[in-house]
């Protein structure tokens, strides 16, 4: 009964809201009778179903009736409801909910999504509701509510749910239907669910754009958002995807991607799920998003590297149907990344299978782009370096990926090399297994190598490329090489050899792995060993092997020269056979080039010493024995022999090209073993003899020494003097160069002869040998020439024979110059004397040694041939030798020349070649005995006191050279003590050469004494160097104070202070003697690594001082760590020489006395010294350079404490750290510039450092370095007053809070400011200047300002202040203000003044209304930055007021407004107006709708500024701001009642222009409003527009003319103003300025034609004059005087006529529009002269005015009254008589004769224009007939008709030659009219 009640009562309503209000009432409870407990109501439910049944089909047809979803929700969602009562339920709630408003629908939001938990089809239906609405929801402003928006958080199945239908939402392709298959990423359930939506494209991107802007704001984790807004990034339509890109840039600095939750779903989604039920199993997703899903995968580390479905992705991302090249790429980085980062354990098991999917993609005949190849190469040197050994075990892979290199395009040649080197470590020696690698068996030859096949075949592929014309292979190929051998590996150094001769590019790399160092010249011999040898040296390896040397300084081992020459001699041969492969010089073929020859004879050579056992340069003469004991030892004459073997290749060599390098290796095996080959070679005589002439020096000496061992021992002794004696007879007619090199072969050939026939034993009276005395005489003759290269070579034949023999003393004729005084050399004349050899061999030798003007090298030589002439003859020569040296010590001499004379001292003094060492051990000098020694050195100590620096110079190398060679003497050892001293009085000399030889001296010294007397020595020395002064020279008028380039230097002498620190060093140790094994060590200087210095090469520290230092190490090492930094370079070098020879393993040692180093460097880092901070500011920057970061206290209190004692709350975890911070700080404030920079640097890179350490990676350890570090620099850096501090400080702080962040907040008060305040003074000053210079283009200026202000905003300090805002709350805000609003008002920086209103902007979104008890204050402060000068300021403060409107107080808004209403009167220009209301419209649009009354008067006002190029982009702002805020004629109807006061404001103001706008904007109103504009308003207006015309003209005023003509179009014409209104108008018309007078005319023309006045006749009066002038005259002062045309220029005549002519223009229309349609006299009085006039003044005027003239005709014709066939002429006794025209004809009296007069004075005027070629008059003309015939088509008299036809018909033709469209029409308009009024024709 009571369902039969409510059916009847649906039945009864008969209207929507009766129905509404009865589904309201009783909808809910039949809904709950399917719920009832009693089964009779529940029996019932077929009668609940009809009636609910009822209720749909009257409900689905009426849209408007609402439904109480809310109640039908709270039914649903009870725990008790039914299935069968929520069947019905969400049946009226889906049909309901849409129909809602839409803020109940928003409120509805959290019960829609969760009423339901359990059933997916309904949860899903219930979700779907949501969809639309979800771009409309209100987000509430407070972070805490929003994640509260849906309530979802106790609901996390709900939640995912309900974020997966967003994301397959978002998967959706746009146009697809039911119909089509499945999408990508989409299962056939949640397609199924989407799809039944049916959206059309446009409204499913409105739904995607809602769920991304619901998405973005914070409702759900970021975790959950991350995939869903990844999906959307991806959307094919840009205003999707944008945001969702714009929030992923934010997300993913604060994601943490090592974790699986974050980076899981990125997986599921690119492969699809592999649900087992196939209803929910989701496709793979599609390309586009891939490419998105793999950006970010490869962002993933640690645990969130899942390698299964990683391989899944790699191999569909590759492979796939659903790619593209990108993904492709990507796919190939991602890769890289788990073959890097991945679980080793599990990316090894899948590591081949990754390999071969790599392989698959490149290849010579892959189709991939390059970029897809480039990847695969980088992902497959990856591979390489991860997985060494899969590469290892295919061979295939190198060999293809060479052959790759060698065909591919050049783009890919870096990527393949890369891939190659990244394998080369694969196949290395040392990685291989003993079983299955190259062994080095036991007991066997250590050179002998054993290959596998793997190895073999490698080998020969490198060969094939060894020799590649490719560049990059042959670079590719030496890598292997050098990466896959052993050094000493014959064959592998062989094809290393010939890419070194082959490749000059290639060059410098091989030479450096082959030698130890990029260049020949700069071996370090010592660090050089042969691998026969390796065993023997271990134990006795000189100090210099303990040195931790870089790659340019490393051991090299050599291979076995047997071998390598084996090797060389195997491969030559094969290449002989083989044309191709062979070069042909002269008659010789070789087997290489000339080049690679040369590079292995050079190895070949090295190897061959080495294995002889030397470890010195090769072709010392020191070692030649050992060369000839091993070259007796080893040599046969067999082919397999490697020297016999290598004198064949030498020799091929010399027979094809003698060469530098051919000759030093023939010389070498010569020298040594003279007997074994000089017999066998004397057929290189020949080729040897004609390089006698090259031009070459150095190729002669080294021909001549060769030359001389073969004539030498290969010719018999009759045979030898028959050839010397042809040699010297011949000589005198051979030129210079090929005289040169005989006299060399002389030298030689006798020094060589002389010695066999010693060694021989065989007796010979030298003095009678003829060819002997005969070459003797030559020689000496030769030492008298003129030519330097003669005198040079007679020099050196002098001392090879000196040496060997004594001269004979036999008479010479020389010649000698009888004009010495005559410089020129070609006039001088030589006269001839007898003298005796010894005589002139002496003195010319010592005087080229003293003579300044003698060659340098020439000086050398002669110094040593005096040496070694007292070798051979010390009984003439001692004496006399050491005499004259002394005499030598003040001459100015270089280094080079002490050094020579130093070794011909010593060579006197020993009476040997010292360099050979002693002929035998009991060998004694018997030309200078102990006496004789004695008094020599004592005349050498007492020239040290000497002031003359080049004596002190001298005077210290000699000693030093004495005290060295002749240490056994009894004088040098008693005198020990005063060598000292006079050594040390050198250490203080200025030179620092002079210091080196005397630091040297006084080590020689002390390894002199016995172990009592040392400790004697050091403390002296100690007391000298750290105590002592040094002694006042002597000074004369002699005496030069500076030797030549002193003043170029310190004059202090930059190593005294090394010794000194030396010094204090081994003083603080208390152990003064290890002074002098530091000075040996600390000697640098260039000249010892010259050839002449090598004779000074000292002991160096034995094994047993080594072991002494060694429990002071931990008070040396600090001290020497700072020492090698220190910024001089000479200090620099000698304490990394004493460094590298205490520290054996730099890096272990540095490791182990870490924090003793640091102490020392913390200590010294203030030192008062420049030098010594920089030292310790480079030095802590290269301790800190850990490769495994910042060595921490808190690391090691973890390792040594238990975890149970905790640490003090107050201890600083990291003091030192802190400490290095303060110290730097103070360096960076020094006064000296170079420490500042050093500082500078040190301090960015602990920044670095620091950033690195307090990651959250590293737990504890981090936080203690945030701790430790950040409070610091926040209270000190960051305010620091120096700009480079707070910059490091800025720096550090940024980069460290994204690790450490919550540490920073309580800082911040100080931080922001200091950081805005930094965003301006760290700005580009290029920038800066280059905007002050475009001061005077503004547009140029801004595009500069804008660029800088976006380089402000993107500042790193400006990103500090972005990470820093999430860690601001309102009390923090508060505290911070005061000093923000300072900066904001009183900075001049334009970066800090945009980082200001940036960060307000920041802040305004972070705390939102929390904001709002300080937001007027920054509205205030903004308010000030909009008036700015500058533009971009501007733009950013009103960005920033827009930003602050919806935090701010009413009072404030309302004070807002007003301002900006007085700032645009005083600026109206000022564009950041209009752009602070578009803010606040874009951001608060809802709440300006309160404002409307405060805003809408000033845009309306602001739009209708006069436009002009400058205003033009404001207006257009302003009109853009309206139509936003207003838009339609309904805004200024409804808001009239606001504008109208402004507007009164502003047309009583007293500036013209204001006025003129206003007027504008009266017109606006007047011109859309029109008849709709009430008339107290028009009125209103109107009395306005009247008050501002009263006064003088002014520029503009004629806008409120046309204001007033615009507000007539509506007034009724009886109102009584509108006499006033003509009246003013008539009153401007008469105003005499022309184009004023124009505008006047033409707006009082509309008046009166919209008030239909009648004035014609005052306006005739007034203007007709005007029609008749024929120039415009100057304004004069004298009104009867006017001035002449002629005084103006053409251009201003030119613009008066055409002011004339518009205003002529202008009186036509005017006269046209006030012809009168009511007042018959008035046109009866001037019809026929208004018609005969216009006739005749249309000849005459110019073409516009014509048009117009011909347009006021047609008003006329249109408005005569005699026209009308009811007219009656006005009785002319009663009215004025008409206005009489100056003719004789009578005036026509009846109305057809008048009508037929106009008609006849028109039509002339017709026939005239038709004439005319001109489309616009014709058309006026035909407009003319038109009206004609309309107005006389009804008249009974047909006269004017056929007057108006004739004419037509005579002017057709004239009017058809225009062929325009509107002629056209105009005359078949004509054509018709005549046609139906003449059924005749």
């Amino acid at each position: 009964e009571l369902l039969e009640r409510v059916l009847l009562r649906l039945g009864n309503a008969d209207s929507d809201e009766k129905l509404e209000a009865t589904v309201g009432k009783f909808l809910t409870p039949v809904i709950l009778k399917m719920n009832s407990p009693h089964n009779a109501v529940r029996t019932k439910a077929s009668k609940v179903v009809e009636v609910l049944t009822h209720i749909k089909r009257r409900l689905s047809s009426r849209g408007q009736v609402q439904i109480p979803v809310e109640a039908l929700l709270d039914q649903y969602a009870a725990e008790d409801s039914s299935t069968f009562l929520k069947n019905f339920a969400i049946i009226f709630i889906a049909m309901g909910y849409p129909r809602l408003p839409l803020e109940q629908q928003a409120g509805l939001a959290s019960k829609v999504v969760g009423s339901e938990d359990k059933l997916e089809s309904y949860q899903d239906k219930l979700f779907a509701l949501l969809l639309p609405i979800l771009s409309e929801i209100k987000i509430p402003d407070d972070p805490a509510q929003r994640s509260k928006l849906l309530n979802l958080q106790d609901k996390p199945g709900i939640s995912t749910n309900f974020l997966s239908l967003l994301q397959d939402v978002l998967l959706l392709p746009y146009g697809i239907t039911q119909d089509q298959e499945v999408p990508p990423g989409l299962s056939p359930y949640s397609f199924k669910r989407i799809i039944a939506n049916n959206w059309r494209a446009e409204e499913l991107e409105k739904v995607k754009k809602g769920i991304v802007r619901f998405l973005c704001a914070s409702v759900f984790t970021d975790v959950q958002i991350f995939v869903p807004l990844v999906v959307a990034s991806a959307d094919t339509r840009f205003s999707v995807a944008t945001p969702a890109i714009a929030e992923l840039s934010k997300l993913c600095t604060m994601l943490d991607f090592s974790s699986p939750a974050v980076t899981a779903p990125l997986y599921t989604l690119f492969a699809g799920n592999q649900s087992k039920l196939t209803d929910r199993q989701t496709r793979p997703c599609c390309a586009r998003v891939r490419q998105k899903l793999l950006q970010y995968l490869i962002k993933c580390r640690g645990k969130s590297i899942n390698v299964t479905k990683g391989l899944q992705v790699i191999f569909d991302g590759l492979f796939g149907t659903n790619t593209n090249q990108k993904c492709k790429v990507l796919a190939l980085n991602f890769v890289e990344l788990v073959l890097r980062d991945g679980p080793q354990e599990l990316v090894s098991k899948v590591s081949k299978v990754i390999l071969t999917g790599i392989t698959k993609v490149i290849g010579r005949d892959s189709t991939e782009p390059n970029d897809v190849q480039n990847a695969a190469y980088s992902a497959l040197a990856q591979h390489a370096r991860s997985f060494p050994q899969d590469v290892s075990q295919d061979l295939k892979l190198v060999l293809g990926y060479f052959n790759n290199l060698a065909s591919c395009a050049p783009e890919l040649h870096s990527s393949i090399r890369e891939a190659l080197v990244s394998m080369a470590p694969a196949f290395a020696w040392k990685t291989k297994e003993k079983s299955d690698a190259m062994e080095v068996e036991e007991n066997t030859n250590p050179s002998a190598v054993k290959l596998d096949g793997q190895q073999h075949l490698l080998l020969a592929m490198l060969l094939d490329n060894a020799e590649s014309k490719i560049q990059i292979v042959q670079n590719v190929t030496s890598v292997f090489l050098t990466s896959c051998y052993p050094e000493y590996y014959a064959p592998a150094r062989y094809l290393l050899l010939l890419i070194a001769g082959e490749r000059n590019s290639l060059r410098e790399n091989v030479t450096t792995y082959l030698y130890g160092t990029s260049k020949k010249d700069h071996v370090n011999y010592n660090l050089l060993s042969s691998i026969e040898q390796v065993e023997n040296r271990t134990n006795s390896e000189s100090i210099s092997d303990f040195n931790h040397l870089s790659l340019e300084q490393r051991r090299v081992v050599l291979p076995s020269f047997p071998v390598m020459m084996s090797h060389v001699h195997e491969m030559a041969n094969k290449r002989l056979k083989k044309s191709n492969t062979c070069v042909v010089v002269g008659r010789t073929k070789l087997p290489y080039s000339l080049e690679v020859y040369e590079e292995l004879l050079d190895y070949l050579r090295l190897c061959l010493w080495y294995s002889a056992g030397v470890v010195s340069a090769p072709g010392d003469e020191k070692y030649t024995q050992e060369l000839r004991n091993y070259i007796i030892l080893h040599y046969d004459e067999d082919e397999n022999n490697a020297l016999h073997q290598y004198v064949q290749f030498v020799q091929r060599s010399v027979e094809a090209k003698r060469s530098e390098s051919n000759l030093i290796c023939l010389y070498d095996l010569l020298n040594a073993a003279p007997e074994l080959f000089a017999a066998k070679q004397l057929h290189l005589l020949e080729p040897l003899g004609n390089t006698l002439k090259d031009v070459s020096e150095t190729m002669r000496i080294h021909v001549a020494q060769v030359y001389g061992i073969l004539w030498a021992f290969g010719l018999t002794d009759d045979k030898f003097d028959e050839e010397v004696g042809e040699c010297l007879n011949n000589l005198t007619q051979k030129t210079l160069e090929h005289k040169h090199g005989w006299l060399l072969v002389l030298g030689h050939t006798f020094n060589r002869k002389i010695a066999m026939l010693r060694h021989e034993k065989k007796a010979k009276d030298f003095a009678t040998w003829p060819q002997f005395v005969n070459a003797v005489k030559i020689i000496t003759k030769t030492l008298c020439e003129s030519q330097w290269l003669l005198v040079s070579a007679a020099v050196k034949c002098i001392s090879m024979i000196g040496k060997a023999v004594q001269i004979p003393n036999v008479k010479v004729e020389i010649q000698v110059p009888t004009n010495e005084a005559d410089d020129d050399e070609e006039m001088t004349e030589y006269t001839s004397i007898d003298s005796s050899t010894k005589l002139v061999v002496f003195g010319v030798v010592f005087q080229l040694l003293r003579s300044s003007s003698a060659r340098q090298k020439i000086r050398e030589e002669s110094a040593r041939c005096l040496g070694y002439l007292a070798i051979g003859d010390g009984e003439h020569f001692t004496k006399r030798n050491l005499e004259k040296f002394l005499t030598l010590a003040k001459v100015q001499k270089d280094a080079a020349l002490n050094i020579a004379i130093s070794e011909a001292i010593v060579n006197t003094l020993c009476g040997y070649d010292v360099n050979k060492g002693k002929p035998d051990e009991k060998f004694v000098n018997l030309h200078c005995s102990d006496a004789e020694f004695e008094q020599f050195l004592n005349s050498l100590i007492r020239l040290v006191t000497e002031p003359n620096p080049h004596s002190r110079q001298a005077i210290s190398v000699w000693l030093l050279a004495v005290v060295k060679h002749c240490s056994k003497r009894p004088a040098v050892l008693a005198k020990k003590e005063l060598l000292q001293f006079a050594f040390t009085e050198l250490l203080s000399d200025d030179s620092e050469f002079v210091q080196d030889v005397a630091s040297r001296g006084l080590g020689l010294v002390y390894t002199l004494s016995d172990s009592n007397s040392q400790s004697d020595l050091a403390n002296s020395l100690l007391d000298q160097l750290i105590g002592g002064k040094r002694k006042v020279n002597q000074v004369t008028a002699d005496t030069e104070i500076f030797a030549e380039g002193m003043l170029g230097k310190t004059p202090t002498g930059g190593n005294i202070t090394t010794y000194k620190e030396l010094c204090s060093l081994a003083s603080d140790l208390n152990q003064p003697d290890m002074i002098y094994q530091f000075m040996q060590l600390a000697n640098h200087n260039a000249t010892w690594t010259s050839k002449l210095g090598a004779a000074f090469g000292l002991k160096t520290l034995s094994a047993e001082s080594r072991q002494k230092m060694q429990p002071y190490l931990g008070r040396i090492i600090p001290r020497l760590y700072r020492y090698k930094y220190d910024p001089t370079p000479k200090i620099q070098n000698s304490m990394i020489s004493i460094w590298d020879t205490i520290v054996t393993d730099s890096k272990e040692v540095t490791e182990r006395y870490y924090w003793e180093i640091l102490r020392e460097l913390l200590d010294n880092l203030t030192c008062k010294e420049w030098r010594v901070r920089i030292a310790c500011c480079l030095a802590v920057r290269d301790l800190l350079k850990r490769s495994n970061g910042l060595k921490l206290r808190s690391d090691e209190l973890v390792r040594r404490t238990p975890a149970s004692d905790a640490m003090e709350v107050d201890e600083i975890p990291e003091p030192e750290l802190k400490e290095l911070w303060f110290q730097l700080f103070r360096v960076m404030d020094d006064i000296h510039e170079g420490t500042r920079v050093a500082a500078h640097g040190t301090a960015s890179f602990l920044g670095k450092l620091c950033v690195i350490a307090s990651s959250s990676d590293h737990g504890k350890s981090g936080t203690a370095v945030a701790t430790s570090v950040l409070p610091y620099l926040l209270e000190t850096g960051v305010g620091h007053k120096v700009a480079e501090i707070r910059t490091v400080s800025i720096k550090t702080i940024s980069d460290m809070i994204d690790s450490s962040g919550a540490l920073i907040a309580p800082h911040l008060v100080t931080l922001i400011p200091c950081l805005l305040r930094a965003t301006g003074e760290l700005e580009n000053s290029k920038l800066s200047y280059v905007s002050t210079r475009l001061g005077a283009d503004n547009e140029a200026q801004e595009a500069v300002d804008t660029l800088r202000a976006e380089a402000a905003k993107s500042h790193h300090t400006m990103e500090t202040i972005g990470k820093c805002v999430r860690y601001i709350d309102y009390p923090v805000l508060e505290k911070m203000t005061p000093e923000v609003l300072e900066l904001m008002r009183s900075s001049v920086n334009l970066g800090t003044k945009i980082g200001c209103a940036h960060f307000v902007c920041l802040i305004s979104i972070r705390l939102g209304k929390e904001m709002t008890p300080v937001a007027g204050k920054y509205i205030r402060a903004c308010f000030v930055g909009i008036k700015d000068r500058n533009a971009t300021v501007r733009k950013y403060n009103a960005s920033a007021i827009g930003h602050l409107l919806g935090l701010a107080k009413e009072q404030s808004i309302k004070s807002l407004f007003a301002k900006l209403d007085e700032l645009y009167v005083e600026q109206p220009g000022n564009r950041s107006i209009a752009l602070t209301i578009q803010s606040m419209n874009k951001r608060h649009h809802e709440l300006l709708k309160d404002y409307m009354d405060s805003m809408l008067p000033l845009i309306f006002f602001a739009m209708h500024e006069e436009a002009s190029e400058e205003t033009k982009a404001n207006v257009e702002l302003w009109k853009d701001l309206w139509n936003d805020v207003s838009p339609g004629d309904a805004g200024i109807r409804l808001n009239l009642n606001v504008i109208i006061p402004k507007l009164e404001t502003s047309l009583t103001d007293a500036s013209w222009s204001r006025k003129a706008q206003a007027a504008n904007a009266i017109q606006t109103i007047a011109t859309r409003l029109s008849s709709t504009l009430e008339e107290p308003d028009r009125v209103r207006l109107i009395r306005l527009l009247l008050t501002g015309l009263q006064g003088r003209t002014f520029e503009g005023k004629e806008r409120l003319l046309q204001a007033l003509a615009g507000l007539c179009k509506g007034l009724n014409r009886t109102h009584e103003i509108c006499p006033t209104i003509i009246d003013a108008a008539m009153r401007e018309a008469r105003k005499r300025e022309p184009i004023y007078r124009t505008n006047a005319l033409a707006s009082l023309g509309n008046i009166l034609d919209q008030l239909e006045a009648d004035r014609f006749e005052e306006v005739y009066n007034m203007s007709w004059n005007l029609l008749e002038k024929k120039e415009l005259r100057k304004e004069s002062d004298d009104e009867d005087e006017p001035s002449t045309s002629k005084e103006l220029t053409a251009d201003e005549r030119n613009k008066r006529a055409q002011t004339l002519n518009r205003l002529k223009e202008v009186v036509w229309e005017t006269l046209g529009k006030s012809w009168p349609r009511h007042s018959i006299e008035t046109q009866h009085r001037y019809q026929l002269f208004f018609a005969e006039n216009c006739t005749s003044i249309l000849a005459e005027s110019t073409r516009p005015v014509q048009v117009s003239l011909l347009a006021a005709l047609t008003k006329y014709i249109e408005r005569l009254h005699v026209f009308d066939e009811s007219a009656q002429l006005p009785d002319l006794s009663q009215i004025n008589q008409e206005k009489k025209i100056k003719t004789e004809a009578p005036a026509p009296q009846t109305r057809e004769t008048i009508v037929e007069k106009i008609c006849t004075d028109v039509l002339a005027a017709v026939a005239l224009a038709a004439g005319v070629p001109h489309t616009g008059l014709k058309k006026e003309a035909l407009n003319i007939v038109l009206m004609l015939i309309k107005r006389q088509s009804g008249a009974k008299n047909q006269q004017p008709l056929n007057l108006i036809r004739q004419s037509f018909e005579l002017n057709l033709e004239k009017f058809q030659r225009d062929s325009a469209p509107e002629i056209r029409c105009r005359i078949k308009d004509i054509e018709e009219k005549l046609g139906k009024l003449n059924p005749g024709n």
